[in-house]
């Protein structure tokens, strides 16, 4: 039945339209679920911390160049289970530069054999724009000026408190995770008279571990959606793990791109390439997007009956 209910999952996907919004589109999203859901905090049972870089459109100027840092872990504090986590997210993109620095906190429940994993992250949003780059072109009509009043011609920026929140759910091969970002769209003024907003967004997240009988291989289907009410995101993927060692696999990022991805874990070490071919009209001006991560992950040691034996974020 999971596997069906996944199988409808990916189909209604396949029929939304793709493209960008405040928040990243990163490939490797599998990856960077922290960044999407804080209900991701822990979830994985070590602390993780990972690093991921994206060099988005090769060939066109200006275009986004997303870092993203993040590290989180399990905690057992009166015998609940939490989850936290941090993260810094960074981007220039055009004349603007967006930046999220934020704390995670997770309660953990479990249910229906599985745990479920209800997140909250406060933090601070800003965008900076670089006016002083900006070309208005004038002319001797009088319909063409060289200035314009909502265009700033200085550098200007601006910062505001911000709020996600978002859940997330394991049972033993199967995940869930459903999220909305900037839950309050919080306003920011770069100048006097010229504000900015961060649009709310939702996204969602399923995936299904298979693993094939008699052998090393698994299969690793999931799907992502992103949306603000406006504009959608949608990957379809399907990856291939060797001995749990070496994975690669494809995604359709629908209507926009195809992304090939590599990967591969050794020891507590992973790493992770991602290249996006564009589907659309874009690929006349760009060669496509490269994308790295590198997670490190330290095994925390648990007591006889399952709990942490660390409970405070000292051992950070």
């Amino acid at each position: 039945m999971r596997k069906w209910a996944l199988l409808l999952l990916l189909s209604a996907f396949a029929a939304l339209p793709a493209r960008a919004q405040w928040d990243a589109w990163f490939s490797r999203y599998d990856l960077a679920m922290g960044y999407y859901n804080p209900g991701y905090a822990g979830v994985n049972g070590d602390l993780e911390v990972t690093a991921l870089m994206k060099q988005q459109w090769i060939g066109i100027p200006r275009a986004g160049r997303p870092f993203l840092g993040q590290a989180d872990l399990p905690l057992t504090l009166s015998n609940t289970k939490l989850g936290i986590g941090a993260l810094l997210f960074t981007e220039p993109i055009g004349l603007f530069n967006n930046t999220l620095v934020a704390l995670q906190l997770a309660y953990k429940h479990k249910l229906f054999g599985g745990m479920l994993s209800l997140g909250l992250q406060p933090g601070f949003a800003s965008t900076s724009f670089d006016g002083t780059k900006v070309d208005l072109i004038g002319g001797k009509s009088p319909d063409h000026v060289a200035e314009d009043d909502a265009i700033p011609t200085t550098s200007v920026s601006g910062t505001t408190f911000d709020l996600s929140a978002g859940l997330y759910y394991t049972r033993k091969q199967f995940y869930f995770g459903l999220a909305s970002m900037h839950l309050m769209e919080p306003q920011m003024e770069l100048d006097e008279n010229i504000y900015t907003y961060i649009p709310r967004s939702y996204n969602l997240t399923a995936g299904y571990n298979i693993q094939i009988k008699h052998t090393l291989f698994e299969l690793r289907p999931s799907a992502f959606m992103m949306t603000d009410g406006q504009s959608f995101l949608a990957d379809i993927t399907g990856r291939v793990a060797y001995n749990k060692l070496f994975n690669f696999g494809i995604s359709w990022r629908v209507n926009t791109s195809l992304v090939f991805l590599l990967g591969a874990t050794i020891g507590n070490v992973e790493v992770g390439y991602a290249y996006d071919l564009p589907t659309s009209p874009l690929l006349r001006g760009s060669s496509g997007s490269h994308e790295v991560v590198l997670r490190y992950r330290i095994n925390l040691d648990k007591g006889k009956n399952g709990n942490y034996k660390h409970k405070s974020v000292r051992i950070l």
